[in-house]
């Protein structure tokens, strides 16, 4: 990811948050794994914007470089999103929610290899200022297939 990207990503989140918690207020919260979500989505939001906005962050007697922060933000990011696709499958049981639980498992695999990929500054990830053609046509075509089968999940289930 893109650093000047991530703390975009973060204001999106906590905006999403906000408007989650304004439509539905006190009802949104219907138990301990809603909150525990939602206070992952949160986390992975913060991590994300402070990834985006400094060089480190200090703990301890450690020194934190912004990719970890935005690295362990895409992960929280992937558990939350997996798990909340997998409780409604759990719950209902039907063949519709199982798919698309099997989906956001499958999407939230992929963040989170990004995630951990972007935390130890890894080559497979893209963090070089200009990337190559090749990689931005492999990346348009990834989007692409992730839309049609959202689409395509979204329209049939």
């Amino acid at each position: 990811m893109k650093r000047r990207i991530a703390p975009l990503l973060g204001v999106v989140m906590l905006g999403l948050v906000g408007v989650y918690l304004a439509a539905f207020g006190r009802q949104a919260l219907t138990g301990p794994l809603a909150g525990a979500l939602l206070v992952g989505f949160v986390l992975s939001a913060v991590l994300q914007l402070a990834g985006g906005l400094v060089d480190s962050v200090a703990i301890g007697g450690r020194t934190v470089p912004w990719n970890v922060l935005v690295g362990i933000g895409e992960v929280a990011l992937a558990v939350v999103v997996t798990l909340s696709a997998v409780r409604p499958a759990v719950v209902t049981g039907d063949e519709g929610s199982w798919f698309f639980a099997a989906a956001m498992l499958a999407g939230g695999t992929s963040l989170a290899w990004f995630g951990v990929q972007t935390a130890r500054d890894s080559r497979h990830v893209d963090l070089e200022a200009s990337p190559s053609n090749r990689r931005l046509v492999g990346i348009a075509l990834l989007v692409a297939v992730s839309c049609g089968i959202g689409l395509f999940v979204a329209t049939n289930v």
